[in-house]
């Protein structure tokens, strides 16, 4: 069983979004699970007494459930009528009620939209990051020109590791820190039945062949058992790099760890996140590390 939250502003690239994870659902895991809408609105702040009659929070509330109703409705008959859908309305922090219903109904992705409006614009670039790390669980952002394959669908993942940061040492002896994500994607490939791609970027003039191989060890103990293919990334330019890659492979994802890209001399950097987020035709899938006591 498969639970996806999909945060919505009621935006034509949420709704995009929301689209996309309705197909997830539907199609990649034949409604084998549930699909939670999610809208978080501040309560009106009136200015006179009609007003405040006018904008109750409780009126608010029914509105945006209304609304939230109205999507879910266009969605089944959109998509497919047998799926499960469920409406959350909140005035709530954004983040922490992320974390609070991520936790409650144990989800497994967390579906947003690039751009919009009213709530959208907390998903712009660095701040789509920001909530991709600090929700702690996978966000999937869809970009606006990022359709589901619905004739096959997820079939190759494409992960961009930076093999050079991943330091030195025995395999046995990796820290939590570094083998936690990469149980998460283990736990995310399996679920989409799908082939792993590591296109692993090296630098050009690295000679230490030694770590090279220590690290690729790493990963293919990692994800024995799964379907996994390594290739070098040859551009000198990561984000296109990437995308081109993408597009010669006709990969369906992208996917990263962002805890690496704040490690100390990688060549993945939060900024080439970023980039990918707005260039991608594909979505972007984001893992976090779990934060640490």
């Amino acid at each position: 069983m498969v639970t996806i939250l999909a945060p919505t502003d009621f935006s034509l690239n949420a709704r995009h979004a929301t689209t996309y994870a309705a197909k997830l659902l539907a199609h990649q895991f034949h409604n084998e699970g549930r699909m939670i809408l999610m809208h978080v609105f501040e309560a009106p702040s009136a200015i006179s007494e009609y007003e405040l009659n006018m904008l109750h929070f409780d009126t608010m509330k029914t509105y945006i459930r209304e609304r939230l109703e109205e999507r879910k409705n266009e969605l089944k008959e959109e998509v497919d009528r047998h799926l499960h859908i469920e409406c959350v309305a909140t005035n709530e922090g954004l983040l922490e009620h992320i974390r609070r219903v991520s936790a409650h109904a144990q989800v497994d992705f967390i579906t947003i939209g690039l751009t919009g409006s009213g709530m959208g614009n907390i998903f712009l670039g660095s701040h789509t990051v920001e909530i991709a790390q600090h929700a702690g669980y996978p966000v999937i952002t869809v970009p606006p020109r990022a359709e589901f394959p619905e004739g096959r669908g997820i079939r190759k993942i494409v992960f961009a590791y930076d093999l050079s940061a991943g330091g030195k040492g025995d395999i046995n002896s990796a820290s939590d820190a570094v083998l936690q994500p990469f149980a998460r994607i283990r736990n995310i490939v399996q679920l989409f039945g799908a082939e792993l791609q590591i296109l692993y970027l090296w630098p050009p003039k690295k000679e230490d062949h030694e770590q090279l191989e220590t690290q690729r060890r790493l990963l293919e103990t990692q994800f024995q058992g799964l379907r996994v293919s390594f290739h070098r990334l040859s551009s000198r330019h990561v984000v296109s790099g990437i995308r081109e890659f993408v597009r010669d492979q006709q990969a369906d994802m992208i996917l990263f760890i962002l805890q690496q890209q704040r490690w100390p001399g990688s060549l993945l950097k939060l900024r080439h996140t970023r980039a990918m987020l707005f260039r991608s035709t594909v979505p972007v899938l984001t893992v976090p590390v779990p934060a640490q006591d």
